[in-house]
């Protein structure tokens, strides 16, 4: 079975929609792409200088997934309960809120509120743990193919090869 990842880039978060086929299983959220890191910085610094409506940022310097095909596990900790592997790069798992986002990890989202608010996380990976259990169960290899829009705009460092 495989999972379809369509995401766009923005300034300071990646959003995409997982489907299964032509199903549309939740919205996502991640971390905005390593390029827009010296801009999103200077970003972060004038919001913390200056109080915004939009809040504080939660983002640090870190990175959303590359693009490319990867196997889906199930893991577990005491810590988090379970979460959702992703080869060995990065995790699906719940979104709190009011965490950081983490370096290649994925936060399925139900909808989002007027003003960009993701709303009822838990409720969307549960739903998506739900689905994939089944397939694991049954001994199937689960995958996910991360597919990316061209970014709103480039910047000199979206051009150079990354290679962490």
């Amino acid at each position: 079975m495989r999972l379809v990842l369509h995401r766009k880039y923005r300034a300071s978060v990646t959003l995409g929609r997982l489907f299964l086929g032509k199903q549309q299983l939740c919205f996502t959220r991640e971390p905005p792409r390593a390029c827009f890191g010296t801009v999103y910085q200077s970003i972060q610094e004038e919001l913390s200088e200056a109080p915004s409506r939009l809040g504080p940022c939660l983002h640090g310097p870190i990175s959303c997934l590359e693009e490319g095909v990867y196997e889906l596990e199930p893991i577990h900790s005491e810590e988090k309960g379970w979460e959702i592997g992703i080869g060995d790069k990065g995790k699906i798992c719940g979104y709190a809120g009011e965490e950081k986002l983490e370096s290649c990890s994925i936060y399925p989202v139900t909808c989002y509120r007027a003003d960009g608010t993701p709303l009822f996380t838990k409720l969307a990976f549960l739903k998506l743990m739900g689905r994939l259990e089944r397939e694991w169960e049954r001994g199937e290899v689960v995958e996910l193919q991360v597919i990316s829009e061209g970014i709103p705009y480039l910047l000199e460092s979206c051009l150079e090869q990354s290679f962490y």
